[in-house]
Formats: structure tokens, C-alpha cells, sequence
């Protein structure tokens, strides 16, 4: 006599199989980023190396999220979510566009260019609107008597903006038109309808590039006007460039460079996509935007900086407070008598004055000959100090990071070092390792001022100099 073997019931049966909710996660992500670059919160400049580099974030996120709904839907005795056809083509197709990004962003660009002789800084509608008609160029070139006490205001489209100092109590100005068009006759029509003047508005003196006449071509503009005009300079897509001045500027573009050079009076620069180059100023100076490298130097006020700044930055000889901050970085301090260098990264500086304070993440830290006092907050990094005599008040609490902390033999502070799960090694006092805290507490030399140190996994060292 035979039996049959009874089949198990599916622990699934009634249940039609989910689809995973990874495919509307993705989309949502890849959406807010690209919706933050087209509103300009992140630089194509940084947008794309950061894309190239951190892409495969995403495809971690599928797997947390496919974890997540396993575990659920087997406590719940239901089947695993699935991941649907569509999301499947759009998983690979991310994956091949990410691997791609990452071989390009390994490509030297720079030689590329150089090899084919192509400009370093291509305009790229004016590349594609070539299909459209030949390039015509045009000049006008006129001047204008300069009522004193006016502001010269420039509101540009497309173009470059240079300004030198005038002697003659006049401004002059040069247009430099580059247009395209199917035919001359059309390319002159657009040249006369786009003739540049000055129109006095109050104290104002304004030269407007940025109405319809000027959609159709770039017009880089060259003015010498007198040192004792203040400036209220715009353009959309172009640098800026001012030399010689006695009066105070207001700068702005959305896509170029601004330099300023030998400027007596203050300087506020605003910039969307673009550097700013600032050198002997001896005003205040006021940066805010999206800005890529950062260079200022000889600056007999103060520096504020404010909004996103992706490349590097370079401060020398800052003679009043620096204030920058960012989402991510909070920095100030009173005099820069040296040199300061900051990349994403990494933050170098040498003959620096405080009171210094910086509260920053994931960023390396390194302090040469400075005085007065120091507080700094961060984590995932090393902070190295330098301290000149005499030592004042330190304060570093550095989270997952080495600090290590040189001062010279005959400086006179009160130690309180500590590493909770690392350890400490000091060359004033006695070190101490108990309840897995490693410590270092000491009077040197005649006491003085607190020197705080705090970490925790990582090691503390201080150092006689």
C-alpha cells in the first residue's frame, strides 16, 4: 500500500509579492540632486567630482533598504518585496553612468586641452550657437563726463568687465560686441541696436547691457573711469576685473571670475559660480556665494565670508578678524600674519593670531607659530598645534582624531589631557591610564593658561619644543 508524502502549505499563499520601495527612493534621491545643481546649491565644478567619487553610496542604500524589507516582511509572514523590471534597467544604467564618471574624473583635462589647443575657459553657448551663423565683431568706443560724487553702475549679459583708473575727470568706455548672425546686414542691424550710452538716473550713472538688444552676443566691456568713483558692477555670465581705486565696490556676477587689485576703499563681491582674487585692499572686504577658489592677500580690514566654497582658499597677511562660515566650517580669528591654506579637506595656516576658534568635521588641522588663545571642535581628523610664547588658552575637542600639541620648553600653562580608548603621551608631567582613560594633568613652568585636550579613541601627544 502506498502513501503520499503531504505538501506544506505556503506560509505565503493569499499574498501577492510588494515591490520594493528602493525604485521611488532612487529616483527621489537622483532627483534632489539634480534639482540642487539647477538652483545653483552645488557647483558643476564640485557636483561631478563628488558624483564620480561617491555614486556607489546609492547602491549601499539599496542594499540597507532591501535588508529592511526582508527582515519586515518575514515577521509579518509575508513575501520579500521584489525589485521590478524598470528598476532593475535603471539600477544598471546607473551603474554603468557612475563607472563611467569615475574613469573621467581620473583624466588630466588640462593636457587634453592643451593638445588640442583648445581655450581653457570655453564659452559653451557661444560653441553651440556657431551652427546658428558666422561671428561678427563690432566696437564702440565713447566717453562720458563724470559728475563727482556719481556711483557708475554696469548691469551686464554676457561679457567681461575691466576697470582701470581714469586721470581726465571722464569715463571712457570700449564695448567689445561679438555677435552671430546668418548675415551682415542682419549683424549690423543688431550692432545699431545694441549701441551702449550712459543714462543718469540721480547719482547714478548706468550703463545697461542686460535688455533684449544684448541677448543675441557678448559684450566685454572696458571702462577708465575716475579713482574716486564708487563702482556697483553686474553680469551675468562674465569676470570682473577692477584695478586702482580709491572708492568703495560693489561687485557681482553669476558664472566668472572677479580680481580686484590695489583698492583703497571696501569691496562687497558677490559670486554664483566663479573665484574671486583680492589683492592689497585696504578696506573691508565681504565675499558671499557659490564661490570656487578663494585668493586674498595684504588686506588692511577685515574678511567675511559667507555661502559655498568648493576649491581651495588662500589668506596671506590679513591684518583684521577673519569670520568664514559654511554648513560645514565655522572659522574665525583676530590677524593673519602668515600664510593660510584651506582645501575641503585640509586646513594649514602659520602666524596666525587669536583668539582662533574653528568648529569643522573630516577636517585635518594644522596650526604653525600661533599666539593667543585656540578653541577647536572637530572629528574623523588630526589637529596639530604649534603654539608661539606665550601659550594661551587652549581648548581642542577632537572626536575619532589624533591631537598633538608643541610648545616651547619654557612656556608656562595648566595641562588637562584626556583620551577615553587611546592614549596619551606628554612631555610635561606624569601620564596615567586607568578605566581605559588615558589622562596627562600638570602645572608647567609658573601655571597660567588651561590647555584642554580631548579625544576619544585616538591618541593625545604634547610635545616640548
Amino acid at each position: 500500500m502506498s502513501t503520499t508524502t503531504p505538501i506544506a502549505p505556503n506560509p505565503y499563499s493569499g499574498y501577492s509579492r510588494p515591490r520594493s520601495l528602493f525604485g521611488p527612493i532612487f529616483l527621489i534621491a537622483i532627483g534632489v540632486l539634480f534639482l540642487l545643481r539647477s538652483m545653483g546649491y552645488i557647483s558643476m565644478r564640485a557636483f561631478w567630482p563628488w558624483f564620480a567619487h561617491y555614486w556607489p553610496v546609492l547602491l549601499i542604500l539599496w542594499g540597507a533598504v532591501a535588508l529592511v524589507e526582508h527582515v519586515l516582511a518575514r515577521r509579518q509572514g509575508r513575501p520579500t518585496p521584489r525589485l521590478g523590471a524598470g528598476a532593475v534597467v535603471l539600477v544598471i544604467f546607473f551603474v554603468a553612468f557612475g563607472t563611467t564618471a569615475t574613469h573621467v574624473a581620473t583624466v588630466h583635462w588640462g593636457d587634453v586641452r592643451n593638445n588640442l589647443d583648445i581655450d581653457a575657459d570655453p564659452d559653451v553657448e557661444n560653441f553651440f550657437s556657431g551652427i546658428m551663423g558666422a561671428k561678427y565683431e563690432f566696437t564702440d568706443n565713447f566717453a562720458e563726463t563724470y559728475k563727482d560724487g556719481s556711483q557708475i553702475k554696469i548691469m551686464g549679459g554676457r561679457g567681461d568687465i575691466k576697470v582701470t583708473p581714469s586721470n581726465d575727470g571722464q569715463v571712457h568706455v570700449i564695448v567689445q560686441k561679438t555677435v552671430r548672425s546668418e548675415s551682415k546686414g542682419e549683424a549690423d542691424k543688431m550692432n545699431e541696436s545694441s549701441k551702449a550710452k550712459f543714462q543718469q538716473q540721480g547719482s547714478l550713472m548706468v550703463l545697461d547691457l542686460s535688455g533684449a538688444s544684448f541677448d543675441r552676443g557678448r559684450f566685454d566691456v572696458e571702462l577708465e573711469v575716475p579713482r574716486t568713483a564708487p563702482l556697483n558692477l553686474f553680469t551675468h555670465h562674465g569676470g570682473i576685473n577692477v584695478s586702482d581705486r580709491d572708492a568703495n565696490l560693489d561687485l557681482s556676477t553669476e558664472h566668472g571670475d572677479i580680481e580686484l587689485d590695489a583698492i583703497k576703499g571696501d569691496a562687497s563681491i558677490h559670486v554664483r559660480h566663479g573665484s574671486v582674487t583680492a589683492n592689497k585692499v585696504g578696506g573691508n572686504v565681504t565675499i558671499d556665494g557659490t564661490v570656487n577658489d578663494t585668493n586674498v592677500s595684504d588686506l588692511a580690514g577685515t574678511l567675511s565670508m559667507t555661502g559655498t566654497y568648493f576649491g581651495t582658499m588662500k589668506l596671506e597677511r590679513i591684518a583684521k578678524p577673519v569670520r568664514f562660515n559654511t554648513s560645514r566650517t565655522d572659522l574665525q580669528f583676530a590677524r593673519l600674519d602668515g600664510e593660510f591654506n584651506m582645501e575641503p579637506e585640509d586646513l594649514r595656516a602659520s602666524q596666525i593670531v587669536g583668539p582662533f576658534r574653528l568648529d569643522t568635521r573630516s577636517k585635518g588641522v594644522h596650526l604653525e607659530q600661533v599666539s593667543g588663545d585656540v578653541h577647536i571642535g572637530n572629528r574623523n581628523a588630526t589637529v596639530e598645534i604649534n603654539s608661539k610664547l606665550p601659550v594661551g588658552a587652549i581648548d581642542v575637542n577632537n572626536v575619532h582624531g589624533d591631537i598633538e600639541l608643541t610648545v616651547p620648553a619654557n612656556a608656562a600653562f595648566q595641562l588637562d589631557a584626556e583620551s577615553v580608548g587611546g592614549e596619551v603621551s606628554s612631555d610635561f608631567g606624569k601620564q596615567s591610564d586607568n578605566n581605559n582613560r588615558a589622562t596627562a594633568i600638570a602645572t608647567v613652568g609658573k601655571g597660567g593658561p588651561q590647555v584642554r585636550l580631548r579625544t576619544d579613541h585616538a591618541t593625545i601627544r604634547v610635545n616640548k619644543q
